[in-house]
């Protein structure tokens, strides 16, 4: 006697089922939007703009900087919020950091530097802050104590705008934290 699937209907019914859960699984996925956080383009802050809702920037003058690290991390404050960016150039020790951040949810924080003058960023009111244990400090001590240049850039058609957060230790004056912050491009121009 042989076991075709004429002789058992259910084996019939059953792969005609598999069938058709598989072809309306294909339908649903191909239908449904998918997170595609890193494209593989080569290069970090392309691939970061895929998977955020806020413009990303890129920056242009790293002042010969080399870049020390480059860290997308979840949003600690605001929870299942678009992630944070995170990258160095230079070193440890004497380097910048760039923080770049939905301007909406600011996942990382703030920081509380002495308040000096404000500065303009590419057309963008921004405040500039130095890092010292008195409320005396002056902008010549900038390259002493360091400090940060943070500001929001506006977004776009698709995109949320952007907090941007520059800063150093020390070793750099506030004119090369502007010359960096003004070299920040938003990714895809030129």
């Amino acid at each position: 006697m042989s076991a075709d699937a004429s002789n058992f209907p259910f084996v019939y019914d059953l792969d005609m089922k598999r069938a058709a859960y598989l072809a309306l699984g294909l339908c649903v996925s191909l239908l449904l939007p998918t997170c595609a956080f890193a494209m593989g383009s080569g290069d970090k802050y392309s691939d970061l703009q895929t998977g955020v809702t806020y413009v990303v920037y890129k920056p242009s003058n790293t002042l010969k900087l080399p870049p020390l690290n480059f860290e997308v991390r979840p949003c600690r404050l605001f929870p299942k919020k678009d992630a944070a960016l995170l990258a160095g150039f230079g070193g440890m020790d004497h380097g910048i950091a760039l923080v770049e951040t939905a301007a909406a949810f600011n996942c990382t924080g703030v920081d509380h530097p002495v308040a000096l003058p404000g500065v303009m960023i590419n057309g963008i009111k921004a405040q500039v802050g130095i890092y010292c244990g008195s409320s005396k400090c002056k902008s010549s001590e900038f390259s002493h104590y360091g400090g940060e240049i943070s500001f929001i850039a506006p977004g776009t058609k698709s995109l949320k705008a952007t907090y941007i957060r520059v800063g150093t230790q020390g070793g750099f004056t506030l004119a090369q934290l502007i010359a960096f912050a003004t070299g920040l491009k938003p990714v895809g121009s030129k």
